[in-house]
């Protein structure tokens, strides 16, 4: 099977969004909040030394869970990865079609 393709493929869209969301919920959040928060933030602070473009934009508390904004869809995916590593839970990620942009949804609940 063939695949056509025609310039306008190829042409850049008007606007990209880039960038992501961590959102972090669940029961563990209540003794460890500290620790992941301070998780997101070491992981933010060496990607910045590598790239002063990718940081960490903002941390708050919302709805019960702690919610990052990140300026590169790479480093969410990489905190994400974090997160799930050392402290173990779930974590699941949503991509905008054809975006570089990721929410990562990192929950656990014991």
């Amino acid at each position: 099977m063939k695949i056509e393709r025609h310039y306008e493929d190829f042409q850049k869209p008007d606007k990209i969004e880039q960038g992501g969301l961590l959102r972090l919920s669940g029961a563990f959040l209540l003794d460890h909040a500290d620790e992941l928060v301070n998780l997101i933030k070491h992981e933010g602070r060496l990607a910045e030394e590598r790239n002063p473009a990718h940081k960490i934009i903002g941390i708050d508390q919302a709805d019960g869970g702690i919610v990052a904004t990140i300026s590169d869809h790479n480093l969410a995916l990489h905190i994400g990865k974090r997160l799930e590593h050392a402290y173990k839970g779930k974590h699941e990620f949503k991509f905008l079609k054809g975006e570089k942009y990721v929410e990562v949804l990192w929950r656990r609940d014991d």
